[in-house]
Order: structure tokens, then C-alpha cells, then sequence
């Protein structure tokens, strides 16, 4: 098959990593985290589940602009709700009355939720959630795990060279815990025990996007949050108006004190939201939580559009049962083909990965990623699979087609020794090492 024609994606690249820093706004955007030189850099327009780069060649899309549209691109009710609201205007020298209805969106969809705040990204809206912990407990110390953003807050915990800029007086302002660990000096519970009565909040992803089965590690973070008398904060930027309508705490079942969504919350416009108890949330009404775009009435209305469409529409469902469609054949093909690939986790965004040598893996993701783009179908390295409620059976069948010509031909460069020999070129078997 032919190479596609990247000219375009190519210029621009080219032209973008002089004058913008990583050339991307995005680390995980930036051409060198797919697959340089054999994918497209520059999307043009986008529709429903698929679209169109500048070069004028057309996929279908699982990348799902990195998790936010669960509805579809341009999504008609999302749209027209934008649309009408640019009419009126954008943001006001007072309130909308859009924050108190997308407030309330939020209060009807999400367990824990009895009082919101809006900010634009979902970083802003994990670090409030924190200084909302801290305000209420009087304390300073947050145990985190998982990723929650690129600001200082979090920045804190990382070691060198991923903190170099942070300051280094904001190392005890933070410690990690592994996620999943019961026993251990890491554990939970091992480290509230160390620092008891310093703690000021938990928070934690209640989801691993490689297994399904976290609800009794949430159960125990639940029971020793309330031991120790500390907020339990879930970052819901992912999990949440995804797993479930109100997020992963409405699938478990068990329900933190404050939770933070983006992402899914307005199908790609950008809004944060920071929900939880009342007695918790009040606080915030007397910190410093200020965001003149918070209140940006087109975000707002994108809200409340998109929320509405859940909560009218089977559209959790239908992730579920497009993502199933997509995990379930793609490891048939994967065992048919002989190939030690497999899909796991959350069918609504499945997690893929090989299960050769970390330099075998590598090479063989680039090729992967390679050859779905000429076959129309865009993919993220090493996942996930954001399915959207524009996907249809027949876009998943498409990428199952695309598999089913792409499985052999990994398998058959694995088995040559020589993978590299099948890349387009020698920038695509480095790209992910410089990133």
C-alpha cells in the first residue's frame, strides 16, 4: 500500500518547531509521540468520528482529540447551543446565567457533586480541588497518584529532570502512593500512618486504564480517608461522563468527598468543573480561586447541551457496547494472527499493548500506528481507544478490517528480525525515544 501524502503535515512541522517550543501546545499532541513522518501532524476539519487532515486525506478517529469528545466532532445539539450563545456574547462584566444551569447539570449527573465550580483545564481544576483540601483541613500535605496536571502543585512530587522549574520548597507539600498497593512502605495506609494529622486531602484516579477492577482499592481509600479524617478527591478528567454518567463513582459505588471533570464534561470545549460536599466546597467561596474565563457562557452552554444528551440519550451505553465491539475483535485477530497484542481495560477507552522486548514493542507500536493511517484509521500510541457516540458499527468494522491486514504484516516483520526495514522512515523508529 502507498505511503500516505504528508506534504502539508510536513511544512508545517517543520516550520511550527522553530517558532513554538516542542512545536505542539500539548506534549502528547507532538508529531514525535506518534509516529513522525507516516502519520498526520495537522487536522484540518473533523466530523462525527472522522477527520480530515491538511492534506486533504480522511480517517476515522479513535484519538478523540485526547479524550474530550464522547459525543462526536461538531456535534449537532453541542454546536447549535455554541452557536447560539456567540449570538448573545461570550463572557459579560457580570455573571451568566448559564453558571447556574450548568451547576445544576452537574448536581443531577454526579453523586458527590452538591456545590461546583467552573475553571477552563483540567490541571486548574485539580490544583483548586487541592487548596479547596487544604482551606477546609487547615493542613498542607496531599498524597496523590496518578497523573493530575503539568502545574507546580503536582509538578512537586515528580524527580529530576521532570522537575526542573518547580520550585524545591514545594517538595513537602506533596507525596505519592501507589494506586493498587495494600502493603508496602508506599502504600496508602503506610503513609497516612507517617504523617497522621498532616494530611489535608487523598486524591487518586479511581480507574487504571489497563483493568476494570479498582472498586476495592477505592473501598479501602474511602474507609482510611474517613479513619484519618481526610478529603477524598478523584481526578475524573478521564473516567468521568465516560465509565459511567456521574464517572467512576457512580460505577463503584463509592463516592468521593470532592471530584474534578473536564474533558467528556462539554464534548471538547474547554471546561473544568471542581464538585463535592457542601461543607467542603463552601470554602472555596473564601480562597483565591479566580478565573476570568470561568464563567465563558460558550463553555457553559456547551455543557449544558452535552449533559442534557446523556442524560436523554443511551450514549454511555453505546460506548460501551462500540468499545466491547472494537476490544473483542481486535484480540481475535490479534490470536489469529499469532501476534502478542493485546486490548484491555475500559471498552469505552481500551488500552493496547505489545508483549515482546521494550525495543520490539516500540518499533512494532510505530509500525502499527503506521500502517492504520494509510488504511484511514488513527490511533494513539500504547492507547487509549476513545470511542465517541458517533462511532457506528460500521466505523469499528472498518478498523477491524484495517487489523485484520495490519496483524500479519507486524507479525511477519517481527518474525524477520528487522522491523525497522518496514518503518517509512528512520525518524519513526526514533520518535518515541526523543519524546
Amino acid at each position: 500500500m502507498d505511503n500516505l501524502n504528508l506534504t502539508r503535515s510536513m511544512q508545517l512541522y517543520n516550520e511550527a518547531i522553530e517558532i513554538i517550543p516542542g512545536g505542539s501546545q500539548t506534549m502528547s499532541k507532538r508529531a514525535t509521540a506518534f509516529a513522525l513522518g507516516a502519520m498526520p501532524i495537522y487536522i484540518d476539519r473533523a466530523e462525527g468520528c472522522r477527520v480530515w487532515d491538511v492534506d486533504g486525506n480522511e480517517y476515522v478517529d479513535f484519538i478523540g482529540a485526547l479524550g474530550p469528545i464522547t459525543l462526536g466532532y461538531c456535534y449537532p445539539a453541542v454546536d447549535e447551543a455554541v452557536r447560539e450563545q456567540l449570538l448573545r456574547g461570550s463572557i459579560f462584566p457580570m455573571l451568566s446565567p448559564l453558571e447556574v444551569e450548568a451547576a445544576r447539570a452537574v448536581i443531577e449527573c454526579v453523586p458527590c457533586a452538591e456545590m461546583v465550580r467552573f475553571l477552563k483545564t483540567g490541571a486548574e481544576g485539580t490544583a483548586a480541588a487541592a487548596r479547596i483540601a487544604r482551606g477546609f483541613t487547615g493542613r498542607d500535605l496531599i498524597l496523590s497518584s496518578g497523573y493530575h496536571g503539568w502545574l507546580d502543585t503536582w509538578a512537586a512530587a515528580n524527580n529530576p529532570p521532570a522537575d526542573r522549574g518547580v520550585p524545591k520548597c514545594l517538595r513537602g507539600s506533596i507525596e505519592t502512593f501507589g494506586f493498587g498497593a495494600f502493603e508496602g512502605d508506599n502504600s496508602l495506609e503506610a503513609v497516612l500512618d507517617r504523617h497522621e494529622g498532616e494530611v489535608a486531602g487523598i486524591i487518586l484516579e479511581p480507574v487504571t486504564y489497563s483493568s476494570t477492577d479498582t472498586g476495592d482499592f477505592l473501598r479501602w481509600a474511602r474507609e482510611l480517608a474517613d479513619k484519618h479524617d481526610v478529603p477524598l478527591i478523584y481526578d475524573e478528567i478521564v473516567s468521568g461522563f465516560r465509565v459511567a454518567l456521574g464517572g467512576a463513582q457512580e460505577h463503584f459505588g463509592v463516592i468521593p468527598d470532592i471530584a474534578v471533570f473536564a474533558k467528556g464534561i462539554s464534548n471538547g470545549l474547554p471546561l473544568a468543573a471542581v464538585a463535592g460536599k457542601r461543607e467542603i466546597m463552601k470554602v472555596a467561596g473564601e480562597l483565591v480561586i479566580s478565573s476570568t474565563y470561568g464563567g465563558d457562557a460558550l463553555s457553559l452552554a456547551a455543557v449544558v447541551a452535552c449533559l442534557r444528551e446523556y442524560r436523554e440519550k443511551a450514549v454511555i451505553p453505546h460506548l460501551w457496547a462500540m468499545g466491547e465491539r472494537l476490544m473483542d475483535g481486535a484480540n481475535r485477530i490479534a490470536e489469529g494472527a499469532g501476534l502478542a497484542l493485546v486490548f484491555r481495560g475500559w471498552p469505552v477507552m481500551s488500552q493496547f499493548a505489545f508483549g515482546y522486548a521494550p525495543e520490539v514493542n516500540q518499533d512494532l507500536m510505530t509500525l502499527l500506528l503506521q500502517e492504520m493511517a494509510k488504511r484511514g484509521v488513527l490511533i494513539r500510541r500504547g492507547g487509549l481507544n476513545f470511542i465517541n457516540y458517533s462511532h457506528k458499527a460500521e466505523h469499528i468494522d472498518l478498523a477491524l478490517d484495517a487489523f485484520r491486514e495490519v496483524f500479519p504484516i507486524l507479525r511477519a516483520a517481527h518474525d524477520s528480525g528487522d522491523i525497522k526495514s518496514h518503518l517509512v522512515t528512520t525518524e519513526v523508529a526514533d520518535s518515541i525515544r526523543r519524546f
